[in-house]
């Protein structure tokens, strides 16, 4: 039973739960900064989404504009 609960082997259990700490500290730090990048890059597709939206909706303003214009040309030719 002493060696398991020896000074040594005491002393590397705590070395690893120490380690274990700091790595998962590091760990939920990167999340975290991951996270708010997601969030970040989130908002920006929703602003370009709607920024394609709005470029499609002119797009089509602009397409019937051309047909009218050709077809008063084609009326003017014909």
């Amino acid at each position: 039973m002493e060696g398991l609960f020896g000074d040594n082997r005491l002393g590397e259990l705590e070395e690893k739960i120490d380690a274990l700490v700091t790595n998962y500290r590091g760990v939920k730090v990167e999340k975290e900064k991951l996270a708010a990048k997601i969030d970040s890059l989130e908002a920006e597709n929703r602003e370009l989404k709607e920024k394609m939206t709005e470029i499609q909706g002119q797009k089509e303003i602009v397409m019937r504009k051309v047909k009218s214009i050709l077809e008063k040309v084609e009326k003017v030719e014909g």
